[in-house]
């Protein structure tokens, strides 16, 4: 008996095991929209991505993953360069990137496996000195990793917002700007940072527009760079983010590019999709139309 033409590899830790709670319902709504499918348990990252590759090697035509926007990156990397295509059924913390290819929620991403469009998007490489990755969303370097890394330690949560908000505050009271060298298809951009971001969507940690105008279409990446500021400073510019009106601040400096190099003045982390990937020196690149992948009706960012 052969493989189904749609296996949904499960990450049932995802959104703080919110995926777990939500494998009947998807299986009732899959079953109901006579989809036909398999669902696989996960048991690590690791193990999602091996899953991953492991159907679409066996015969799978699409292969979803249930989870987040970190489930979503590791399911990608197994995916990439494929002509299998990636169906996001969202139940994470999160959801940008569902959410930028209009997927809302289970029944929206269920209706689009059953009669939605595909798409092939661009994905992006990024190299550190310890690893190599791809991702669809966000990466980011310098306060931001900083900030993620304290995220990912608290054990109290409240919500993606809320806890991004509250790493946000712990990691500005002892955070300082590094000196970066930012090289955007031979443009350079030097001086004190406290992020950078490389974009292939609009946004991350819950509606943070951080690249606003991103598409997964256009052959780019778009990066935002933030330069040094006050804490106080930070803090009343932090919330431009969440509407995408930071883009006209000051201290911010938006460009597009294909590849992107960074170097920094000390080691700075990188994640990619919400995963640590290495400390810089990074480079980003991008992969056109190099990943199919089911979208919704609104996807804001297939333009």
């Amino acid at each position: 008996m052969g493989v189904a033409p749609l296996v949904v590899v499960a990450n049932p830790s995802a959104g703080n095991g919110k995926a777990g709670k939500v494998i009947g319902k998807l299986e009732h709504l899959l079953a109901e929209a006579a989809v036909p499918h398999e669902i696989a348990l996960s048991t690590s990252g690791a193990d999602l991505e091996d899953r991953v590759r492991a159907a679409a090697a066996e015969g799978a035509t699409r292969v979803g993953c249930l989870g987040g926007d970190g489930t979503v990156g590791l399911a990608a990397n197994g995916l990439i360069g494929t002509d299998v295509t990636l169906a996001v059924f969202p139940s994470g913390t999160a959801d940008d990137f569902a959410h930028a290819i209009g997927l809302r929620n289970l029944e929206a991403a269920v209706r689009a496996c059953a009669d939605g469009p595909t798409v092939r998007i661009d994905t992006a490489k990024v190299t550190t000195p310890e690893a190599t990755r791809r991702y669809v969303a966000i990466a980011s370097c310098g306060f931001d990793s900083e900030v993620n890394e304290a995220a990912n330690a608290m054990r109290l949560r409240v919500g993606s917002t809320g806890t991004y908000v509250a790493a946000v505050v712990k990691t500005l009271s002892r955070f300082t700007p590094a000196l970066f060298t930012i090289d955007i298809d031979g443009v350079v951009h030097s001086g004190p940072h406290m992020l950078v971001a490389v974009g292939n969507t609009t946004s991350y940690g819950g509606g943070m527009k951080v690249t606003p105008d991103a598409s997964v279409v256009d052959g780019q990446l778009d990066a935002c760079m933030l330069g040094a500021l006050g804490k106080g400073a930070f803090m009343r510019a932090f919330p431009r983010v969440f509407r995408g009106t930071h883009v006209t601040h000051p201290a911010v400096t938006m460009a597009r590019g294909k590849r992107i190099e960074i170097g920094t003045d000390r080691h700075v982390m990188v994640y990619a999709d919400g995963e640590r990937v290495g400390p810089t020196p990074a480079t980003f690149e991008v992969e056109p139309s190099a990943l199919s992948v089911v979208v919704g009706p609104n996807a804001r960012v297939v333009r």
